[in-house]
């Protein structure tokens, strides 16, 4: 099986769903062998990746190297448990009478419109491509925001479809920019788009165009990637959308942007120096780091203080890539993965939070750990890993960014991020507190614990947060060291 065989069932699935009858037993169990699927086949393409196998098309247009495969097995791991649990969640939905049963049947099918998007944008090595993919998975997302129709999800989906449209244009025009860049440079002018060859030749490339594409890419990419200051379409997307809509926009959508964006870093990167990448990168992360940590110490709405989260984290990423080095970039593609399994964690475990007090306001909860315990500890899970607690996952690629700013000598680095992490620790735990323990404040109005099978999908985000925090998976250091050095040029 190839990388068009991969997309092409991606689109069967959705196809098929949506002439499913409206069961929502059928539904439910063909979503889940769907995924099952989908996840097993791009498992394999991973593990053989790491392996050292290199997937294309014949046209060279579709490429799977260890960066791309980074990226792909959240598309799989993360979109699969998300997905599962959706299940869940939009029975809840249903049976509280939100929804239709025809919504569910239209939210699994443009589900895997969206996967396929996001798939594709993980394995295009043509640049134009990769920024019509990026482009796409707004298009293929915007209606699982909007599922409900209500008026504050319709305007959240609106502005997301807005802000970032506008953003991409900007992507748009840095994609222009490389390819005048580099048109001269190649005999084939079609080899002028493809992102393994630019990255063999970039030395060969116009300084001052790659420079001046490094900051639209940066604008446009950093736009559908939630860096500051053009993040402003993310905390109301997140909020207003479904949970698990929210699980995948912010643990998969949002680094496939990333990738878009360290492809450009890896060719600007090699063609006139990292020293200008890193230093744009760092004021980035810098400036979403402190814009992120202020507005999470003012949040009350769980899922609002989640895609801050989400911000913040995207932040973390930059500034690992601006800090620099091989180690700084590993740590920000490693921070990738634990991100993805994290905020999908912290997102499905806010479906629990609403089903049990009706309400996403933290001032009106409390007792959590008494009502639900299981849900709670989920909860913590992800609040720990997010502030970076060792023995999570998130905490191992923060000590990495620690580490190569110090081996680097960058002492001012070291304290802005030490100084914002303070912050985003000190908010999280403040609301956790509030959340989970002391007097019930509000109405309970699902009293008990999930079922353990539709916690099965969180208690599976749980597990890989906890052992990525505590182990090194060979199979899967090796594709990142490998996407490091894709990046670095080493």
């Amino acid at each position: 099986m190839g990388l068009v065989e991969l997309l092409i069932i991606q689109l069967v699935f959705a196809v098929v769903m949506f002439f499913l009858p409206k069961n929502l037993k059928i539904l439910n169990a063909t979503h889940v062998v769907f995924n099952a699927i989908n996840l097993a086949i791009i498992i394999s393409f991973v593990l053989q990746v790491a392996n050292g196998a290199v997937f294309r098309t014949d046209n060279n247009v579709l490429l799977l190297d260890s960066l791309g495969a980074v990226f792909l097995s959240l598309v799989g791991i993360t979109g699969f448990l998300a997905n599962t649990y959706a299940t869940s969640y939009l029975k809840w939905e249903y049976e509280a009478g939100h929804i239709n049963i025809g919504k569910i049947k239209n939210y699994f099918a443009l589900s895997y419109v969206f996967i396929f998007t996001m798939s594709l944008s993980c394995v295009c090595n043509n640049m134009a491509l990769l920024w019509a993919s990026v482009e796409a998975t707004t298009l293929a997302s915007v209606f699982l925001v909007a599922l409900s129709r209500d008026k504050k999800s319709t305007e959240s989906g609106y502005k997301y479809i807005v802000l970032c449209s506008i953003g991409l244009a900007f992507a748009l025009y840095a994609t222009l920019l490389l390819y005048s860049s580099s048109y001269g440079s190649f005999s084939i002018s079609s080899d002028a788009m493809y992102f393994d060859k630019l990255i063999a030749n970039a030395s060969n490339l116009n300084p001052d165009a790659l420079k001046l594409a490094f900051v639209f890419a940066l604008i446009g990419y950093g736009t559908k990637a939630g860096l500051a200051p053009t993040h402003t379409w993310l905390p109301d997307a997140h909020a207003q959308g479904p949970a698990p809509t929210s699980a995948m926009l912010s643990g998969i959508l949002l680094k496939c942007a990333m990738l878009a964006l360290i492809k450009f870093y890896a060719i600007v990167g090699q063609g006139v120096g990292f020293k200008f990448v890193e230093n744009v990168m760092i004021v980035s992360g810098s400036i979403t780091l402190f814009i992120s940590a202020f507005f999470l110490i003012r949040q009350h709405d769980v899922k609002r203080m989640f895609a801050y989260h989400s911000i913040a984290h995207m932040g973390v990423i930059a500034f690992a890539l601006g800090v620099g080095s091989p180690l700084g970039v590993f740590a920000a593609i490693f921070h990738c993965m634990a991100h993805s399994f994290t905020k999908a964690l912290a997102f499905c475990s806010t479906g629990n939070i609403a089903r049990i007090y009706g309400t996403k306001d933290m001032h009106k909860m409390g007792g959590m750990i008494y009502i639900a315990p299981l849900t709670a500890v989920l909860f913590g899970i992800s609040i720990c890993s997010l502030v970076g607690v060792p023995g999570f996952a998130i905490f191992v690629s923060e000590f990495w960014t620690f580490k190569a700013a110090a081996e680097t000598n960058q002492y001012l680095a070291i304290a802005i991020f030490l100084i914002t992490l303070t912050i985003i620790f000190i908010a999280d735990f403040s609301h956790f507190f509030m959340s989970s323990f002391g007097k019930v404040v509000g109405n309970v109005i699902y009293k008990g614990e999930m079922k353990l099978v539709e916690n099965l999908p969180l208690i599976g985000l749980a597990t890989l947060i906890i052992a990525f925090g505590v182990y090194q998976f060979e199979w899967f250091m090796i594709i990142v060291d490998n996407a490091t050095k894709i990046v670095t040029g080493a």
